[in-house]
């Protein structure tokens, strides 16, 4: 053992002349520094970027000439609204009750806008769509347009209701109802808007459309998509669409104090595929090891653990850059400097459910079908799966990628119900952008304007033929405390978010 020790230490001497003799010490002394120096440089640079990334200094300046909107009678006129019971159902039908309900709507609108009713063009689409043309100075110019939906979901249990949820009931400065926040809210405003410009005789540049589809929460076939294809084959030419998707989101953007108006340059695509097992049957007092549910089950299972790739890029990477300047210091620094701290980013944003949902395609299975009888051994089993496509993504590369995922043989994969493509991403400058944020700094100076995408469907997707500039964003004012009511129980507004969000269109349609 001492003779092992004494040829160690010999050989690190040699090893040591060596390295001293070619001035390897020297040299690796010199890469650190190097390094350091490199390091150091970089730490410095973005630390220089963050203190000179600050806000707009123009940001809270208002408009000498703002118009403004506060009448209580407009939000009676909203509560009145919400009286109308138009609901479509899931297999995108309407009953007799509802197509009663809209006629009323239709002829309610009518009477309580009088002024746009008699200067504005009113043309009913489809079977019971409204497109509504307020023409401007100047016609030849692209008409702006902007989307409503006159639908609502249906109500499941109005008892767990704080107040009930088609009375359209005030209580202090609060209305409750189905429909405040999705989508008669904007619906309202848009009106009140429209009409009190005609009433002080401001008369914009442009045309502008209010178009208010009937079957937005059953897909808009009969409603935004007739509307369009009227656009298309009337040739009307359309300079940019505002429609829902975003607002003034309070608290829900890390880091930043101020609301965050989010404005969706682009919404994700939607794919439902049916996954099918089928394998022999038979009795389940001998089974075979391959059987449909263990095979569906094995096919689930490989999908579960399966992630699309994520990419922190388009309106989700804006999103960040343009909240920034507003942060503090911490989240400022991550955020100026995305050039390097990209990855981690992406890292932080793929731990969360929502946020995860915003820089990849999801999927999850909804419904599995198998077996009618305990004793018997099914001969097929199925399940039904639904995708949220990120935009970069394609039905028929997702396609693919599941059969490479779940490679069985045993099994079938088709593609069911309604499904689209990603939209395209709109210009986050030029017109229709660079108006809504100018309005933002006039009307609402607190909120940080930014571009985002939209994960869930809107009734844009039925334009994208028509305008290559969509805005999914409504002037609402939107928190933790509110968003929970979209779509479930106890949906309600403010009294003051109403006169805002009025206001909102009042300017932006004079600066049209």
């Amino acid at each position: 053992m001492q003779n092992i020790n004494n040829i160690r230490i010999k050989a690190l001497k040699i090893c040591y002349n060596c390295l001293t003799n070619c001035n390897f010490i020297e040299m690796l002394g010199n890469i650190i520094k190097s390094v350091s120096i490199v390091l150091i440089s970089m730490l410095l640079i973005m630390i220089l970027i963050t203190v000179i990334n600050a806000p707009d200094s123009k940001k809270n300046t208002s408009s000498k000439n703002l118009l403004t909107y506060s009448d209580s009678l407009g939000f009676l006129r909203f509560a009145e609204s919400l009286k109308f019971k138009v609901i479509g159902n899931d297999d995108g039908t309407m009953d007799e009750n509802s197509k009663q309900q809209l006629l009323q709507l239709h002829n309610w609108m009518r009477v309580n806008y009088p002024l746009l009713s008699a200067r504005a063009n009113w043309k009913i689409i489809g079977s019971g769509s409204v497109l509504i043309t307020l023409v401007g100075k100047n016609p030849n110019l692209e008409a702006a347009m902007f989307l409503g939906h006159l639908d609502v979901v249906p109500v499941e249990d109005s008892s767990q209701w704080k107040y009930p949820p088609f009375a359209g009931k005030i209580v202090g400065d609060t209305l409750w109802g189905r429909g405040t926040l999705d989508d008669k809210n904007a619906v309202i405003s848009l009106l009140e808007a429209a009409e009190k410009l005609i009433a002080i005789g401001k008369q914009p540049q442009r045309n502008i459309l209010l178009a208010f589809g009937h079957d937005e929460e059953t897909g808009g076939k009969s409603g935004a998509a007739e509307i369009a294809a009227y656009l298309k084959q009337s040739g009307t030419k359309i300079g940019f669409i505002s429609d829902e998707g975003f607002g003034i989101m309070e608290g829900i953007v890390p880091g930043l104090k101020q609301p965050a108006a989010i404005i969706g340059l682009a919404e994700k695509g939607y794919l439902t595929l049916k996954i099918k097992a089928s394998v022999v049957g038979g009795h389940s007092a001998w089974p075979k090891q391959k059987n449909t549910v263990a095979e569906l089950t094995t096919a689930l299972n490989r999908l579960d653990n399966f992630q699309f790739s994520s990419r922190l890029d388009g309106p989700v990477s804006g999103l960040f850059e343009n909240a920034a300047p507003y942060m503090n210091f911490g989240y400022k620094f991550l955020f100026s400097n995305l050039w390097i701290t990209k990855p981690l980013l992406k890292m932080v944003l793929e731990g969360g459910e929502k946020t995860a949902a915003t820089i990849r395609t999801t999927h999850v299975t909804t419904i599995v079908r198998a077996g009618e009888k305990e004793n018997v051994v099914p001969p097929f089993a199925e399940a039904i799966v639904n995708f949220r496509i990120l935009p970069g993504d394609n039905i028929q590369d997702i396609i693919s990628k599941v059969t490479e995922v779940i490679d069985n043989k045993n099994i079938t994969i088709s593609k069911i119900g309604d499904s689209y493509e990603a939209s395209p991403i709109s210009p986050n400058s030029g017109l229709g952008y660079d108006e809504i944020t100018a309005t933002l700094k006039d009307v609402i100076p607190d909120a940080v304007p930014m571009p985002g995408l939209v994960i869930t469907g809107t009734d844009c997707k039925n334009y994208t033929g028509v305008c290559n500039r969509i805005y999914r964003f409504v002037p609402y004012r939107f928190n933790n405390n509110n968003l929970s009511g979209i779509h479930g129980k106890n949906e309600h507004v403010s009294r003051q978010s109403f006169y805002e969000a009025t206001t909102f269109y009042l300017n932006l349609f004079s600066r049209l």
